[in-house]
């Protein structure tokens, strides 16, 4: 067809036509870790062979209702949701962005984008009209679906405040019954209107090398960043073309996470996994591990990812009321360390097995634990590199044998692109250090070909020496009057940098300062790892994806 090709990108285009080198696309086909076939075909496949298999579960919380789409059903509503987006004028290289809870309807509009070749802007709903404005921004997007209000946010009214400022937005679509004038209803074009227009090509060859995923990291410190992605690297991030010993799936599994599909983990666990599995994916919109896990008993889940905070409460919720999962083989955890405890806790909650796994926005799952791994091997390791992806551990001066971990690999995004760096030029993967990538995070050698995650890069603490932020972290836990605890650095008036452990009880108070240092005493740590400082809070904030927003307890330490 004629618009196949991509157009003469202007200036603000240019990152989102960023492709891998010929030579590098031709060596990762060869050796089966891309391919020429798009995730759209592998729906309409099994919507062929398993018409009445489930393929997505969403449950809304707001309404108390599940929702379960077939094979056949998925593809059906793909397919109508791209030629909504032809009507609309949507083109390859075009951005369709959407703001909406973790409902089929963003997992059939993702799919759609992918038929269209149009690039997938999932933003999380926990986002609000600035980091909005400026996401829409940055991605030029021409297209922006949003529900009408949900959670008690009015997303519509946030979207139309914005879209005055934003040249490039050509519709604002919003799902539901409060329809502001001059936008879009998502019911009208996506789902009551039945188009007669010719399907578009399915994207195949090459074209599944240009960038069809925007996906923005969960930005714990400092500014966020856009992370560009094609179907091959999303291919490549759930392992696909690995065994299943060291991917950890086989077909017709029931994935599960509480994880948002508006994030790369979630979008990888809940969607793109289930479908090269013909199995399903289960989601909930909104967090509550007792919801979560009637909902995994109700669809037969058979693995959950959760990072360690999500992966502690649903431990603790099924230690309480405990719910009969008998297909749940395991539960897998990443996304911050996994500490023994952790381990011990959601193995006695379940009586299944822990995975652990390394992974980030920038490549998906790149590390994990094997099947064939002894069963308490999560207490001690985040697994080994799954086929395909190099690691390269990197020495840190004065880090007492920790590492900085660089990857290169087939699931590694094109690019990385913050507008307040390098001249707001994208970084493309392969164009720099011969495809070696930094991730910034610290890691261990587990002495079995693997690692052991230690924390970021950016999360050290101490000097010249470092101290080992999550061992310290883990031993504090073992002490019965703290829920959570994290160590952050502060600078002293000697100019040196100390850590202060930040505590969340278990109970009314958390321990002190000197009950802290003797528990670690008399549990044989360092000296100079101890913590010089307490600062009690009734719980660490998390982001959407669990993980610790440390610059928010800095701030209470100035």
């Amino acid at each position: 067809m004629a618009d196949s090709a991509f157009r003469e990108p202007r200036a603000t285009e240019i990152p989102f036509a960023v492709r891998p080198p010929e030579t590098v696309a031709a060596r990762l086909r060869d050796r089966g870790w891309w391919r020429d076939r798009s995730i759209v075909h592998d729906l309409l496949n099994a919507a062929v062979d398993r018409p009445d298999a489930p393929a997505f579960v969403a449950h809304r919380a707001e309404e108390n209702r599940t929702d379960t789409l077939t094979y056949s059903e998925l593809a059906r509503h793909t397919e109508r949701f791209t030629q909504a987006l032809a009507t609309l004028g949507v083109r390859r290289g075009d951005r369709v962005a959407f703001q909406l809870p973790a409902w089929w309807e963003a997992a059939a509009l993702t799919l759609a984008c992918a038929w269209t070749g149009a690039v997938a802007v999932p933003l999380l709903p926990t986002l609000r009209s600035r980091e909005l404005e400026r996401m829409l921004q940055m991605t030029g997007a021409a297209v922006c679906v949003v529900p009408d209000t949900w959670g008690g946010h009015d997303y519509a009214a946030a979207l139309e405040r914005v879209a005055g400022r934003l040249p490039a937005l050509r519709h604002r679509v919003v799902y539901g019954d409060k329809i502001p004038d001059g936008a879009l209803d998502f019911a009208t074009y996506f789902l009551r209107t039945t188009y007669r227009k010719p399907l578009p090509d399915i994207p195949s060859g090459r074209d599944l090398d240009a960038v069809t995923l925007v996906m923005f990291t969960s930005g714990t410190t400092g500014e966020r960043k856009a992370v560009l992605h094609t179907e091959n690297t999303l291919y490549a991030g759930t392992a696909a073309a690995a065994g299943v010993l060291e991917r950890g799936w086989d077909d017709g599994e029931v994935f599960c996470s509480p994880h948002p599909i508006s994030g790369l983990a979630g979008l990888l666990y809940c969607l793109w996994g289930p479908i090269l599995a013909r199995g399903a994916g289960v989601c909930t919109d909104s967090w509550d591990p007792g919801r979560q896990l009637d909902v995994m008993a109700a669809s037969g889940t058979t693995q959950i990812f959760a990072a360690p905070p999500f992966a502690a409460q649903l431990a603790e919720a099924q230690r309480k009321t405990p719910r009969s999962l008998p297909a749940l083989r395991f539960l897998m955890c990443g996304g911050g360390p996994v500490l023994p405890k952790l381990v011990s806790d959601v193995t006695a909650a379940f009586a299944a097995p822990v995975r652990t796994c390394w992974g980030m926005t920038e490549l998906g799952m790149g590390i994990r634990t094997r099947e064939d791994d002894p069963e308490d091997w999560a207490a001690h390791s985040d697994g080994r590199p799954l086929p395909g992806l190099e690691t390269s551990l990197r020495e840190v001066p004065g880090a007492d044998g920790l590492r900085r971990l660089w990857v290169r690999g087939p699931s590694v995004c094109v690019a990385v692109w913050a507008p307040g760096v390098d001249g707001g030029a994208a970084a493309p993967t392969w164009d720099r250090d011969d495809g070696w990538m930094d991730t910034g995070d610290l890691v261990r050698d587990d002495g079995a070909g693997g690692i052991r995650f230690a924390g970021r890069a950016d999360r050290r603490v101490g000097g010249p020496y470092m101290i080992p932020v999550a061992d310290v972290e883990n031993e504090i836990l073992h002490h019965p009057g703290v829920a959570e605890a994290v160590l952050i650095g502060y600078a002293d008036e000697d100019g040196q940098e100390h850590a202060c452990a930040v505590l969340a009880p278990a109970d009314d108070h958390a321990p002190g300062l000197d009950e802290i240092r003797g528990f670690l005493t008399e549990r044989g740590m360092t000296q100079w790892y101890l913590p010089e400082r307490v600062l009690e809070v009734p719980e660490l904030p998390k982001n959407e994806n669990g993980k610790i927003l440390v610059d928010k307890l800095r701030l209470l330490l100035s």
